[in-house]
């Protein structure tokens, strides 16, 4: 069935690509949104910013980067993956997760809202540098766990907001009878690759030293 996302039979390059793409437009166009509409620093309070500056307060380098890599590895990524379990009639769940990040990442970028970085204090190249090499790259890992486990859609739903009686999911399989393909292996390992070069490289720009 032809369907607009690339679900289980597409490629992980086909699913990573069209992710990816989906991040960048809602990013770039949040962005502007933020940047254009919004008061500067207005996220700073938000939610979505505590992480950063509960992390932003270790003591050392090593106490930053673990804290960094329990956020991301240990929740970010055990949460993208438990929504993979779930598809909507097809769809898999954990692909809400980066149109979510798009939108949220825009924002805070745009309004100059980081927790513990100021981007008026770099020029456009360096901040371009630091963007891509930093929440790109992370994202990107994140984008290539989620398609790693695309297959792991264990209950399918039949709808969005209706989901006990006759509307209740079905189990299509249980976890341990799913098996990575060769190529889900690989995206896997390069997803968590990125994610831990990109919190080394950002505390590294947090505790000042070269990024």
């Amino acid at each position: 069935m032809q369907t607009a996302y690339p679900g289980e039979e597409a490629t992980v390059a086909h699913r990573v690509l069209w992710l990816y793409g989906i991040y960048m437009l809602l990013s770039n166009a949040a962005y502007l949104t933020g940047y254009a509409l919004l008061p500067e620093g207005v996220m700073r309070r938000s939610p979505s910013v505590a992480a950063g500056r509960f992390v932003a307060g270790a003591s050392s380098f090593w106490g930053e980067l673990a804290l960094t890599l329990l956020f991301n590895v240990g929740l970010v990524v055990v949460v993208a993956v438990i929504m993979n379990l779930n598809q909507v009639r097809g769809f898999p769940v954990g692909y809400l997760y980066p149109i979510f990040l798009g939108v949220v990442s825009g924002l805070i970028s745009g309004t100059n809202s980081f927790a513990s970085s100021d981007l008026t204090l770099f020029n456009a190249r360096d901040g371009m540098a630091l963007g891509l090499s930093i929440g790109n790259l992370e994202m990107l890992g994140y984008i290539l766990v989620l398609a790693a486990t695309v297959r792991y859609g264990v209950y399918q739903y039949r709808s969005w907001w209706r989901w006990g009686g006759e509307w209740s999911p079905t189990k299509r399989m249980r976890v341990r009878d799913v098996h990575l393909t060769r190529s889900e292996m690989i995206a896997l390992g390069l997803g968590l690759a990125c994610i831990i070069l990109a919190a080394v490289r950002e505390t590294m720009m947090a505790r000042g030293g070269p990024a």
